[in-house]
């Protein structure tokens, strides 16, 4: 597993503003109105496949779950109904661009909110590789004198995180005990949807006054089990009451085992000599390059 501590990180404000405006770039060149246009099906050409390795290896989808237990699944070459779902506005503003980009080049009939979110960005490289090459280009700025670079990475040298799989159940969860309390805890991995869902309850409770916690959300959605006790009600009581030591420990646990592809790249500043340690960013102009 790769150690991230002591990089230099952009602020979060200042890198959220930079990408929005970099998206708002690739959205404002597109001048004719984009619609979004079903799948159908095609007869006489067959657009070629290929097979993406996940991250998970299929290891922490639970069983019946298409992908469960698949070390690589089979991806359908982009095409020009695949450009059309890129150039949808419409998709880009609600966030669902690529969902229906993974939903649309997928062979298996999959649902996008079912996934986990590191086999989401690996499907999304090898796209990316086979319609535009391997070779991606981004903007981004030194976070030391804020002078705006550009960058080109090899998708073909992006790989997944080094993992051991031996802790993973037959059910795709982990139990591991906590330091302080000693409770056995069995926790999954959050998929897209958990993730939204917990982005959703957030912004509810934030609109309505009610006092909100992202650890909490993050707990409820994670944790199965807590000393082999599957109440809801219970596993909520227990995370309301969890020493911080435990919680820490839990959200350690859980970046640990998280399969992911490591998007990290080291760039020095020609302006200052800064050396940049950050993530390759995939937004909205991932599938176009900087002209």
């Amino acid at each position: 597993m790769r150690n991230n501590e002591g990089r230099t990180q952009i602020p979060p404000e200042l890198l959220e503003q930079f990408m929005k405006q970099q998206e708002e770039k690739v959205i404002g060149q597109q001048t004719q109105q984009q619609t979004f246009i079903p799948q159908t099906q095609q007869g006489g050409y067959q657009v070629p496949t290929d097979f993406v390795e996940l991250p998970s290896e299929g290891k922490f989808y639970p069983p019946g779950h298409p992908w469960h237990g698949k070390q690589s699944v089979e991806v359908k070459f982009m095409t020009t109904k695949e450009e059309d779902i890129l150039s949808s506005e419409a998709l880009a503003k609600a966030g669902l661009m690529f969902d229906r980009l993974i939903q649309s080049i997928s062979v298996d009939r999959i649902d996008p909110a079912t996934i986990l979110p590191g086999d989401k960005s690996a499907i999304l490289i090898n796209a990316r590789k086979n319609a535009y090459g391997k070779d991606y280009s981004f903007a981004s700025f030194c976070v030391k004198c804020l002078t705006e670079f550009e960058h080109t990475i090899n998708l073909d040298e992006v790989g997944a995180k080094e993992f051991d799989f031996s802790k993973v159940g037959d059910d795709g969860t982990i139990v591991v005990t906590l330091p302080v309390s000693n409770k056995e805890v069995k926790f999954k991995m959050a998929n897209s949807g958990d993730l939204q869902q917990i982005t959703k309850s957030l912004e509810a409770k934030k609109k309505h006054g009610i006092e909100t916690s992202e650890t909490f959300e993050f707990h409820r959605a994670m944790i199965v089990s807590v000393d082999n006790n599957f109440d809801p009600n219970f596993i909520i009581s227990f995370i309301n009451q969890m020493l911080i030591k435990d919680s820490k420990f839990l959200k350690k646990c859980y970046e640990d085992f998280r399969p992911d592809i490591d998007f990290s790249y080291n760039y020095t500043c020609k302006e200052c000599s800064n050396v940049i340690q950050g993530g390759v960013p995939v937004g909205a102009n991932f599938f176009w390059s900087i002209d």
